[in-house]
């Protein structure tokens, strides 16, 4: 490392809706090596086909579970792709893996902000089949008859479990269900040009995933389908036929959950459909909405959740911001980025790291680039995430409404947007994790790529900023260790009480801080 440029292997920090720069290359992936053929194959009976039932409701097919004859990084690439790391036996879960057949009604993907304040036309209808993945209580008297279904993040080209990343800890502690919904073409059947072409679910295991087809064919390439899929997910969650295998997990909350580009589709959902179906019971948009922020005409209970990073990148501006109403908080994280340094981690059995080591365990280690500033923000922003869910669960639940959040102190909203800062350079107003209340460094929304030698550096405007205090700063913050880590305390106890913060989380941000020698 020098001066201010630092090299990071990318893995894929792609959770943007597209950008201002053109993705020119295609990232170098790992060639898988040949899958090593079974010794004795006569000796084997044949894997079983998976049944196939006609559940009721939601899609008119749903087969599985899907069976995997490998285990995860296994180059024959037959098991769950992104299968998580999570110890989820130990936990009492399991995860299985659904393919799901129907007929979609189209709706148009891209409306204006005028269309959006009216309820969505149908375009027609189309057939579709793809998956979903289920990590769920092994006993069903284990689930809290709650779900989460996650719109995958497809910018990187592929699938990412950017809820389960976040939040997976929190859902099993709880009893919820996470289901992993592949809605979108670029998911299911892959880019075909630019610099995330080929990575699609049908293009890294045609064996497993071949009969998947949410575009008719090549004849629906522009998402139209997704919104309706999502819908049928829904209900099938919900339904209770006796051919529908998840009908013993007793869901009756089903919440929609996205990031980033899957949130701003998760916008539109909300304005245009929503109100014909009204089957999510509540939204929870992570660092990205619509073009229009969600409309009070709907009603369907809402949380937003902003890192800096975003508000840095226009969140803030006019346009785009609501006020706290009877339906929707809006939450920003002072010193977050969009990705955070947990998702990044090289950890193979870290579930966080959908960024870092998934995605290499699944395409190989990518090509290096380079930030002007070392990244990304270390904000354990997770907690937050974690904290919108438990408050949208009993604001739907129990009428218990959110806690409203002082947003970031703006002097201009940009894009970007000035934001005023204290004498370390951190963001003022917003959520105030340890982090940025109690600082060893400088976490900032705030990155650009050094150069564009790999085209791919463009992405650095998601990292925000890291840099550890030196000595001298740090001496002039804390007399102590032991004064460090009781400013920690104090702060997590004002985040529980606000209901910011969790307190099962709270305990694993002063364990952080106990672990932590200053001097």
């Amino acid at each position: 490392m020098s001066g201010n440029r630092t090299q990071r292997r990318l893995r894929t920090t792609i959770l943007l809706a597209p950008l201002t720069l053109l993705l020119a290359a295609t990232p170098a992936l790992a060639a898988p090596a040949a899958p090593a053929a079974p010794a004795a194959p006569a000796a084997k009976a044949p894997p079983s086909k998976p049944p196939t039932s006609a559940p009721g409701n939601g899609p008119a097919k749903i087969t599985g579970p899907i069976p995997a004859q490998g285990k995860p990084g296994d180059p024959a690439h037959d098991y769950v792709f992104y299968s998580t790391p999570y110890d989820l036996k130990k936990a009492g879960y399991e995860e299985e893996e659904f393919f799901i057949s129907g007929t979609a009604t189209r709706y148009n993907p891209n409306p204006t902000v005028d269309e959006q304040k009216q309820v969505a036309t149908p375009l027609g209808t189309t057939p579709y089949t793809t998956r979903i993945v289920v990590r769920r209580p092994v006993k069903p008297a284990k689930s809290a008859g709650v779900a989460v279904v996650d719109w995958q993040n497809v910018t990187a080209g592929h699938d990412i479990d950017t809820e389960w990343g976040t939040s997976a800890d929190y859902y099993v502690r709880n009893g919820w269900t996470w289901v992993g919904a592949s809605v979108q073409r670029v998911g299911v059947n892959g880019a075909t040009t630019g610099g995330t072409a080929g990575l699609g679910l049908t293009q890294w295991s045609p064996q497993r995933y071949g009969s998947l087809d949410v575009t008719n064919g090549g004849a629906v390439l522009d998402d139209s389908q997704s919104f309706d899929i999502y819908t049928q997910i829904a209900q099938l969650l919900k339904g209770r036929g006796k051919k529908n295998p998840l009908a013993d997990l007793g869901i009756d909350r089903v919440y929609a959950g996205g990031a980033s580009q899957s949130g701003r589709y998760l916008g539109v959902y909300y304005n245009t459909v929503q109100p014909l179906r009204h089957v999510y019971d509540g939204f929870l948009f992570a660092l990205s909405d619509s073009s229009l922020p969600p409309r009070d005409g709907v009603g369907t209970k809402a949380i937003r959740v902003y890192t800096e990073n975003d508000v840095y990148r226009g969140a803030g501006v006019p346009s785009k911001t609501a006020p706290d109403s009877d339906s929707l908080r809006t939450w920003e994280i002072a010193g977050a980025s969009h990705v955070p340094a947990y998702s990044t981690g090289t950890d193979p059995n870290d579930f966080r790291t959908t960024l870092g080591a998934i995605q290499s365990r699944e395409f190989g280690e990518q090509a290096p680039f380079s930030c002007t500033n070392p990244g990304p923000s270390q904000v354990e922003s997770w907690t937050v995430f974690h904290a919108a869910y438990d408050a949208l669960d009993k604001w739907v639940s129990r009428g218990i409404a959110p806690r409203r959040a002082a947003p970031l102190a703006l002097i201009d909203p940009g894009p970007p947007a000035s934001i005023a800062r204290d004498a370390n350079g951190l963001a003022q107003g917003g959520i105030r994790l340890p982090d940025v209340e109690v600082p060893t460094g400088l976490n900032d929304g705030i990155n650009s790529p050094a150069n564009l030698d790999n085209p791919l550096s463009s992405f650095c405007v998601l990292y925000g900023t890291h840099r550890d205090f030196d000595a001298a700063q740090l001496k002039s913050l804390y007399y102590s260790n032991n004064d460090y880590r009781q400013q920690v305390a104090d702060v997590v106890q004002r985040l529980e009480t606000q209901h910011f913060l969790l307190a099962e989380d709270g305990r694993t941000l002063i364990s952080q801080a106990a672990k932590r020698k200053l001097f």
